[in-house]
């Protein structure tokens, strides 16, 4: 006679005996689950251990009693001569036990009704190798939020819904288990103790240099007098403006308003700025570069009447108002992370009114500025947590925290580093007749957007100290390759010196003390003949800034561009 010996699929549950773990919750969702699946009753088994408290006070003997009697009547209803559908243990269990307990278990049930961190579900995933288990959690656990994507969240009050998780767990397919299951187990071998401790110590520097950002000295008003005089003075002139709260005149508009949606918002160009625009367009000792984090279509629409460059979300697309746009974006540059951030938006907009999403062609923002402050506020802490943990958490991003905006772009793009690719190109084009002795940039930049205050800043040549200059053709790209088609004879030494490009990049010191990229480095003594007195950087709006000068306003740069096409 042949005896098959049958294994029921098996579900832990480890806690504390604390009110607060949710214990009967748990077990009447488990009876709530053998009454709606009677074929499971005799193939599922709930191995549930408390650890009793150290304390005999009297709510914990109560609450030990009460999960005793719903242990004892579940038992009696649907136990039998063979099987018993809970076994229940009041006591703590030994390390190598518990692993070896882990290692079998099907089902992790970790269902507290509040918890700030949970490592169980760690310890359960790293036990499960070969099983492939499933981690069912609750939503108001501290590890929902780094495991969420690959558990069963649930809201473990919601009794009928945590015993149709059970029956989805049991029922999974093995490649949606597999597919769960390697997606935490990354997370959790790669977002280790000591990546913890690294990060809390950088997050600990960060609030230092913060509140140092707080207490210096502000950064003192532009001195508007001095900066035209030496632009009249000058023989060849350098203009990098900003456009968003730069040079804007916001309009804002409600179009396909839905449930009070801001759908749409046109950005336009200060209409007193257009006259002066031109003038200064029409000098032929000035170079005009629009640089902003706005995309293409929006720049053309404001200024492809005048004679400037263009560069459009933050310098990823360039073009001359004369030429095309070309794409200065590096070619193993991948965006397949942007339905997942896109998911994510959609997520926080439909939950925070009046929010909205921005989709450009390299980078996606979130804007909660109509919303309320305060949730707005909130909201932003809770998506960056969850961008910062989650799915995109290994992709070659940045995510970047501006004013009531939260922005996802490809990592390493910043205004400083493209200003760079941006002065190639225009040297390619043969725009530019002598070095540029005098730089205006003024702009309202994002923190990570500041290295364009301080990339113009390298050792200024003294005047009695002979500079050897290098010849203009090597000038080349930081991103490795020719964003334009049109210059392909130089690919050959772009190949040559791509290796030394990429650590020019990575070594972009950004802390204002007459340092710059060493790119950049390689283009002031071909394109800048700049001396330290003729460097004006200005930030609009902005009172913590690299930037050595303030404007209040963009009205306050309209008067001052045109009291330089006045001068001029």
């Amino acid at each position: 006679m042949t005896i098959i010996v049958f294994h029921p699929k098996v579900l832990l549950g480890l806690d504390d005996l604390d009110m607060i773990k949710g214990i009967p919750q748990k077990i009447l969702a488990f009876e709530k689950f053998l009454e709606e699946n009677p074929v499971w009753r005799d193939k599922v088994v709930l191995l549930q251990i408390a650890i009793p408290p150290r304390t005999d006070i009297f709510e914990y003997q109560k609450l030990t009693s009460q999960v005793h009697e719903i242990v004892g009547r579940i038992n009696g209803r649907f136990g039998s001569l063979t099987t018993v559908p809970i076994h229940y243990l009041d006591r703590s269990i030994d390390f190598h036990a518990l692993c070896a307990l882990y290692s079998v278990t099907d089902i992790a049930l970790i269902t507290p009704l509040r918890e700030g961190m949970n490592l169980i579900s760690y310890e359960f995933l790293a036990c499960q190798d070969a099983k492939r288990g499933v981690l069912i959690l609750s939503e108001f656990a501290g590890a929902a939020q780094s495991l969420g994507a690959g558990a069963i969240l649930v809201n473990p009050w919601n009794i009928p819904e945590v015993a149709a998780s059970i029956y989805h767990a049991l029922n999974m397919s093995t490649e949606e288990r597999e597919k769960r299951y390697l997606h935490n187990f990354l997370h959790v071998t790669n977002y280790t103790a000591q990546v913890w401790a690294e990060t809390l110590l950088s997050a600990l520097n960060d609030t230092v240099v913060e509140a140092q950002l707080r207490i210096r000295q502000l950064p003192p008003p532009l001195p508007v007098e001095e900066a035209i005089e030496r632009y009249v003075k000058s023989s060849n002139r350098l203009l990098i403006l900003g456009f968003n709260a730069t040079l804007t005149d916001r309009v804002d508009t409600l179009n396909g308003c839905q449930g009070n949606q801001i759908r749409e918002m046109d950005l336009k160009l200060h209409p007193d700025l257009k006259e002066t625009l031109t003038r200064l367009c029409g000098d032929p000792k000035t170079t005009i570069i629009l640089l902003s984090g706005s995309g293409r279509a929006i720049l053309d629409e404001n200024f492809g009447e005048y004679n400037m460059w263009l560069a459009a979300e933050n310098g990823m697309f360039l073009r001359s108002t004369k030429g095309d746009w070309m794409m200065t974006m590096p070619e193993h540059l991948n965006m397949y992370w942007v339905d997942s951030i896109k998911h994510v938006f959609a997520y926080f907009t439909e939950r925070t009114p009046q929010s909205y999403i921005e989709i450009r062609e390299t980078s996606l923002i979130w804007n909660y500025k109509y919303a309320d402050v305060e949730f707005g506020r909130l909201q932003a802490r809770d998506m960056l947590q969850y961008l910062w943990t989650g799915s995109i958490s290994n992709a070659s991003v940045d995510v970047v925290h501006g004013d009531c905006t939260v922005e996802v772009r490809p990592f390493g793009v910043t205004k400083g580093l493209t200003i760079g690719r941006i002065l190639g190109e225009i040297n390619n084009c043969k725009s530019i007749s002598a070095p540029i002795n005098y730089v205006l940039c003024i702009g309202h930049s994002l923190g990570k957007d500041e290295d364009i205050y301080t990339i113009f800043e390298p050792e200024f040549p003294s005047r009695d100290i002979s500079i050897p200059r290098l010849i203009l053709s090597d000038i080349t790209n930081p991103f490795g390759r020719s964003g334009s088609q049109k210059h392909t004879h130089e690919l050959d030494l772009e190949n040559k010196q791509n290796n030394n490009n990429d650590n020019d990049i990575n070594n972009v010191v950004e802390n204002g003390n007459r340092q710059s990229s060493p790119f950049l480095s390689k283009l002031t003594w071909n394109l800048l003949d700049l001396e330290r007195d003729n460097y004006f950087s200005c930030a609009v709006g902005k009172t913590r800034t690299k930037a050595h000068y303030l404007l209040p306003t963009s009205d306050d740069v309209v008067s001052l561009l045109k009291g330089l096409a006045l001068a001029s």
